[in-house]
């Protein structure tokens, strides 16, 4: 059986979109960019794994990705 990691797509009220969070389990990091390919086209979302937020992104309408890691603290819970 694989294990299966929590993740969350954050999205705020950004006057393209509402305000959502999609929470699902996925076995890495890819279904959460496969998914953020269809919901994030000209959006910030931010990639949470768990209670831990990863990084933001976001995908324009011509195919080109933004990815804003987070604070290495944020993940580790190590100051930098």
């Amino acid at each position: 059986m694989e294990n299966l990691i929590s993740y969350k797509l954050k999205f705020e009220d950004d006057g393209v979109g509402v305000a959502k969070t999609l929470e699902f389990r996925a076995p890495d990091a890819a279904e959460p960019l496969i998914i953020a390919r269809s919901e994030a086209a000209d959006r910030n979302v931010e990639l949470w794994q768990s209670d831990r937020r990863l990084c933001q992104l976001r995908r324009t309408r011509q195919e080109v990705w933004t990815i804003t890691p987070c604070s290495v603290s944020s993940i580790t819970g190590v100051p930098a």
